[in-house]
């Protein structure tokens, strides 16, 4: 589900995808990676990394002296290596956080079944970005609680400054979800993962229609691109599903666009927008 209530900052304008997918901002130059900012002018990091665990410098091997710079791109070595991780904050209890750690293994089965370079592979493979790995900050925080007629929704703060985000909030509704099995939890943990890609590319700026349902259309053809990879029929979507063994991509994309458009004309009703 798409949160109206998002507020962007209009001078952030982002282009890409760029180098390994990510998105740029048109006015710092900076790609986006989750937990870092990359300058591809330069060939680094604009701040150094770290690890869950405090130490002198993370990650490094002494027998490698690229390790010991925290402010290159995967040891300088980009035709054989890729970043792709950031890091996501969860504040829900242990048994909370573990759930929606096991969802997001399931997109990465998913992910690692479909065809390297495909559309499906490179879409889940933004979702996977965007949310990293569990427990340091890159303004992704996952949260729960009750949240009627929704399994999750997904909002964007306003920026600290041109390409810096407060925070994205995914908030989920663990009775709901926990209806699921595990085919059911990857759906909806990547239906809100395409939101959060969205809304750091720029989307949610405004409350207009079009916005709202080009993003739930980009939310479940994530879905069906999960149940695709795990070669099982969706179930978070009742009787439309958007994937099923033997449907076809036609039948696909419409079912895609019909549940957009269902949700659009939930998030309408209950938050208004514009044409």
């Amino acid at each position: 589900m798409y949160d109206t209530s998002s507020s962007l900052s209009s001078l952030y304008v982002s282009i890409g995808p760029h180098f390994t997918g990510k998105e740029r901002d048109t006015e710092s130059g900076l790609d986006y990676f989750g937990a870092r900012y990359y300058a591809s002018s330069m060939g680094r990091f604009m701040s150094p990394d770290w690890a869950a665990k405090a130490m002198p410098v993370p990650y490094a091997k002494l027998d490698n002296p690229q390790t010991l710079n925290l402010y290159a791109y995967v040891g300088n070595n980009p035709l054989s290596r890729r970043d792709p991780d950031g890091h996501y904050q969860c504040s829900g209890s242990k048994e909370q956080c573990a759930a929606i750690k096991d969802a997001l293994d399931v997109v990465r089965k998913a992910d690692a079944n479909l065809k390297a370079g495909s559309k499906e592979r490179t879409q889940l493979d933004k979702v996977l970005s965007f949310y990293g790995a569990e427990g340091q900050k890159n303004g992704v925080n996952v949260n729960f609680g009750k949240l009627d007629g929704a399994v999750a929704q997904t909002s964007t703060s306003s920026f600290l400054g041109t390409g810096l985000f407060k925070t994205t909030t995914i908030t989920f509704d663990t009775g709901a979800l926990n209806k699921f099995g595990d085919a059911g939890k990857g759906e909806s943990t990547a239906h809100e993962g395409a939101h959060g890609v969205d809304q750091r590319a720029g989307w949610g700026s405004s409350n207009q229609r079009s916005e709202i349902w080009f993003s739930e259309y980009h939310a479940y053809q994530s879905e069906s691109y999960v149940d695709k990879g795990l070669g099982v029929r969706s179930e978070s979507d009742g009787n439309r599903p958007v994937w099923a063994p033997g449907m076809s991509e036609a039948d696909s994309t419409h079912a895609i666009r019909e549940n957009a458009t269902s949700n659009t004309d939930f998030d309408c009703k209950n938050g208004g927008c514009s044409p």
